[in-house]
């Protein structure tokens, strides 16, 4: 008989000493299966887990890799956001499988540091909740996760507890450094940015390969941040479906995507459009169906440039350089186009820029706003004149993405200056760099002074951007990253 005064004791100490020898057992247990199912799995499939804590459709380096996994072979889950419409060539592909996150809530952009602080943690755990989800509920154990980094917080750390838990390799994708853009938030002198760099020092510091968009990206990784695993400098190349269009594609598209109506619906003044007729375009002109197409001889000069709408992108330069050209063409006594220029893009500073345009009084310039799908984004660029660049990078170690893609159109790019940006910009070759706006402009007088009569400087810049499109993507990532 059991004496009923004995009463066990069980202390904290001992359940969280019980609970430790409960997670090495199942963590012995898991590695064991895992290994023997690994035996048999391998030789079968490899798997790739993708995360972007982001909108996917707006992540395309993260598709490209999603891509190029897929056409080797691999089967991939890639785990983001939706937003924006991924391009038709990942959703239409049996090997890759989109898991899309529920969004958190969301505040305004204009939010106070104070409030700011007190909404991150919280969004931070529920993206925390989320992840763990989808990676160990709903996801087949990878042979690998490639995470994309920024943002760091809180994805580096689940990104490491789950490939430590799933017995898989974990690569990170270095965009740029996330405490970096914390900065420009906080201020780069905040304990909260410091904090914030240690923690993805921390997490950033191992794994099994690290991928880096620029040279000084993968030196400060290597001297500086000491991590351990693989250094590879993966460019950002273009895809083979961005490329120069040729007259006759430029005027089947511009027939679809009509920029009369854009402009007009955005400016004031219809007399700045050139005559418009069933047979033409904004630049071309197509007198019958057998014809061929040809440039209108009263067209604008088409120049576009993309952006997320971020502080780190300072668009008052473009206005401030666009006014001086437009004051220009009534100074000199050289002939000037009118400029269309096109900014396509989604962000929290678009508004602010729109209501900034709309109070510009400009007779030869115009400057329009608008959201281009995946697909017409490549068609636009091949049919522009110039690209502008007004990425700045946070870290001074990235590369915008936006030249990458009008270089793959055989565009040459104005590009603002800093600290990296010869990697892949050559001034005076395939492109030319400015400091402010004065500089800008006076590149624009230059480039469109009797234009396109006189196009020497532009065509001399093309041929150098042919040079850049020799290496794509498919090439370029195979030779980096499929060893």
């Amino acid at each position: 008989m059991v004496d009923s005064n004995f009463i066990p004791t069980i202390t904290e100490s001992k359940i969280l000493i019980l609970l430790v020898i409960i997670l090495v057992i199942f963590r012995a247990i898991s590695v064991y299966l895992q290994k023997q199912a690994n035996n048999v799995a391998s030789a079968l499939t490899k798997n790739v887990t993708i995360i972007v804590l982001g909108d996917i459709g707006r992540s395309p380096r993260m598709q490209y890799h999603a891509l190029s996994f897929a056409q080797n072979g691999w089967t991939v889950d890639l785990v983001g956001y939706d937003g924006s419409e991924p391009l038709i060539s990942i959703t239409n592909n049996p090997n890759i499988n989109i898991h899309y996150l529920s969004h958190p809530w969301q505040l305004p952009d204009k939010l106070s540091k104070l409030l700011f602080l007190v909404y991150a943690p919280i969004k931070v755990y529920v993206q925390l909740l989320l992840l763990y989800w989808i990676l160990f509920a709903k996801i087949n154990r990878p042979n690998c996760i490639l995470v994309q980094n920024p943002p760091s917080i809180p994805t580096l750390m689940i990104a490491q507890f789950v490939c430590w838990a799933r017995q898989t390799n974990l690569i990170i994708d270095w965009h740029n450094f996330g405490f970096t853009i914390l900065g420009m938030r906080l201020g780069h002198n905040s304990r909260i940015v410091k904090i914030a760099k240690w923690y993805e020092k921390l997490y950033g510091a191992r794994a099994h390969a690290h991928l880096t968009v620029t040279a000084a990206m993968h030196r400060e990784l290597m001297y500086k941040w000491e991590v351990q695993g693989a250094i590879s400098t993966l460019y950002d190349r273009p895809q083979s479906h961005f490329k120069q269009l040729d007259l006759e594609e430029i005027h089947e598209f511009l027939t679809k995507f009509i920029l009369e109506e854009i402009i007009s619906k955005q400016s004031i003044g219809l007399d700045f459009l050139p005559s418009s007729s069933a047979t033409s375009t904004l630049l071309t002109t197509k007198p019958s169906a057998t014809a061929p197409a040809k440039y209108r001889s009263d067209r604008p000069a088409l120049i576009v440039s993309s952006t997320s709408w971020t502080a780190d992108e300072d668009f008052s330069i473009l206005l401030k350089a666009a006014k001086r050209y437009d004051q220009a063409t009534d100074k000199f006594s050289q002939k000037f186009p009118k400029l269309v220029f096109i900014i396509t893009g989604k962000g929290p500073l678009k508004d602010m820029y729109e209501q900034e345009i709309s109070k510009l009084s400009l007779k030869n310039v115009r400057i329009v706003t608008t959201w281009l799908p995946a697909e017409d984004y490549p068609l636009i660029l091949g049919c522009a004149d110039l690209g502008i660049s007004l990425h700045k990078s946070s870290s001074g170690m990235d590369l915008p993405m936006k030249v990458v893609d009008m270089f793959g159109c055989g565009l040459p790019v104005c590009a603002i200056n800093f600290d990296c940006i010869g990697e892949l910009v050559q001034h005076n070759k395939n492109g030319l760099i400015f400091n402010n706006e004065e500089e800008l402009a006076r590149q624009l007088i230059e480039l469109f002074t009797d234009y396109p009569a006189n196009a020497s400087k532009i065509k001399s810049m093309r041929k150098h951007v042919n040079e850049f499109q020799k290496e794509r993507w498919d090439t370029n990532w195979n030779r980096v990253v499929l060893p």
